[in-house]
């Protein structure tokens, strides 16, 4: 019963893993949308209310590397006087970790943004979204690393599906705002995913470590 999680997180991770070749595949052939990307994008653009904007541009704002830059070193800063070092190392590992890899999958696909749909700047190539990709491994960790030895309880469930949420309308802000196309998102996603799920198991084996030590 202690593996089950384990067993189901390689099982899901594999699932994301064949999602995000088969994504990378199809991007490799064709240039601008596939499969269903052209029709969300052109669907969402057709109700564009300039409120909602400059709400989406407030959420994409929180996942990226600027806000990043300004909550990092509270969280730096928190996680050293409580000596949480686990934590400390497991975030910025994280965070950094999901960076580099989203910007050595960048310049490897070279994906082109849809430019005809941007309601903001945006440079860069377009896939996997950095934002779903970081976003997801940050505050996912960050929730996990919060909730893991808390009981399920109602505020426990609230906490991960207000970070859920979160994660979800943070991608949806990207195609919003026109500076990705919606299988960016999906291979943010399942990139992100993944290197969570490793990121985990490190912070896992490590605490594993310190408890038979003792």
């Amino acid at each position: 019963m202690k593996n089950k999680p384990i067993v189901i997180g390689a099982i899901v991770t594999l699932i994301l893993l064949i999602v995000f070749i088969s994504l990378s595949v199809k991007i490799s052939t064709i240039d601008g949308g596939i499969y269903f990307d052209q029709k969300i994008i052109s669907s969402i653009h057709e109700n564009i209310n300039p409120v909602i904007t400059k709400f989406m541009i407030v959420i994409s704002f929180i996942g990226s590397a600027k806000f990043y830059f300004i909550i990092t070193p509270f969280l730096i800063w928190y996680l050293v006087m409580k000596k949480h070092w686990i934590e400390l190392c497991a975030l910025v590992m994280a965070i950094l970790g999901s960076v580099l890899l989203n910007h050595l999958l960048k310049v490897s696909f070279e994906r082109i943004r849809p430019y005809e749909y941007f309601l903001v700047e945006q440079g860069g190539f377009s896939f996997p979204s950095g934002h779903s990709m970081n976003t997801l491994s940050f505050y996912g960790m960050a929730a996990y690393l919060y909730l893991r030895n808390r009981r399920l309880d109602s505020r426990k469930v609230l906490i991960w599906l207000g970070t859920i949420i979160f994660i979800g309308l943070m991608g949806f802000s990207r195609v919003y705002l026109g500076v990705h196309w919606p299988t960016d998102i999906i291979g943010g996603y399942s990139a992100g995913l993944i290197w969570l799920y490793i990121c985990i198991l490190g912070v896992e084996a490590v605490h594993r470590r310190i408890n038979k030590s003792y």
